[in-house]
């Protein structure tokens, strides 16, 4: 007795949940106002085979590049990401970085000016605006401003990131839906090579067993046109392993968009590969025309899947 639920003679899922694979393409951007002015986070992604993140260099903190790689790289998993940060300083309400005079270093001119002075009897005045032009008078805390400004950058960093997700989510879903349609048209077609098969295997037997009678009835054996046939059989008896294993290469397939691991699209791609192998093989075998024709359908579906699957995550 079959249980509620299953299928005969195959493994298909019980039923197809919500895919949730993620395209490759996408793009987010984030706001956020503070204290040190408005950051605005912008995140593009294109097709990579692995993780690649660039950033634009954000004023002079390129320090920052590595952190943000750091939150990207527990979300995104492949992909060619590119990063720009933007500040708008005008609604800043704090200055970014602490600005201090070096007393030591104002003192030391002023009494190197004055001893020029007495010694070469030389008159004027030393004003403090020309001072504060001179070298190292005028200090500015080294990597400060990274730090005051890296909680809010992170902040619209992961604001860019979540919808770069959705985005990247939202066309995974249009991909599955395409995917999802290819599989039923292959699915059909090998449907209708197990038909056509079992058609032509005993269209074969039934020759054969012609052939077997007339040479009998004849005394004489046609050996040359008996073993041809017999070859000919044999090759066409033998695409049902191909076929079976093209069978279960679609249930692989659709059990991967189904769980939609974080490997998805390197797993998917591999299938592919293996689903493409096992087409070719019956199309070498097959001398069936309508096989062959059934054969082209499934290469033309599995073509416009691999070249999908370069979008996937």
């Amino acid at each position: 007795m079959r249980k509620k639920g299953t299928v005969r003679g195959t493994n298909r899922p019980k039923s197809r949940a919500k895919a949730r694979i993620r395209s490759m393409t996408g793009f987010g951007r984030g706001l956020i106002k503070g204290p040190y002015g408005i950051i605005t986070a912008e995140i593009k992604t294109l097709n990579h085979k692995h993780l690649s993140v660039s950033c634009a260099p954000f004023e002079d903190f390129f320090l920052l590049e590595e952190r943000i790689k750091s939150v990207l790289a527990k979300k995104i998993v492949r992909g060619k990401v590119f990063v720009k940060i933007v500040r708008d300083s005008t609604a800043a309400r704090k200055p970014l970085k602490e600005i201090r005079i070096n007393e030591d270093a104002v003192e030391g001119y002023v009494k190197k000016i004055k001893g020029i002075q007495k010694r070469l009897s030389l008159k004027g005045d030393i004003v403090i605006q020309d001072l504060l032009r001179f070298p190292g008078v005028i200090e500015q805390g080294a990597g400060e401003g990274e730090e005051r400004m890296w909680p809010q950058i992170r902040k619209a960093t992961e604001e860019a990131l979540q919808g770069l997700l959705r985005y990247r989510e939202n066309e995974g879903a249009a991909l599955a839906k395409d995917f999802d349609k290819r599989l039923k048209r292959i699915r059909r077609a090998l449907r209708d090579i197990r038909k056509y098969e079992k058609q032509s295997v005993e269209a074969y037997r039934a020759r054969l067993g012609q052939m077997t009678r007339d040479a009998t009835k004849k005394k004489e054996t046609d050996r040359a046109r008996l073993e041809e046939e017999v070859a000919l059989f044999a090759r066409n008896c033998d695409i049902a392993e191909e076929r079976t294993r093209l069978e279960n290469h679609v249930d692989a397939c659709e059990r991967v968009l189904r769980t939609a691991e974080a490997d998805a699209g390197k797993k998917l791609d591999f299938i592919a590969q293996e689903m493409h192998r096992e087409v070719n093989t019956i199309g070498a075998k097959a001398s069936d025309y309508r096989i062959s024709n059934a054969v082209i359908e499934l290469k033309s579906e599995i073509e416009k899947i691999r070249e999908q699957l370069k979008n996937v995550e």
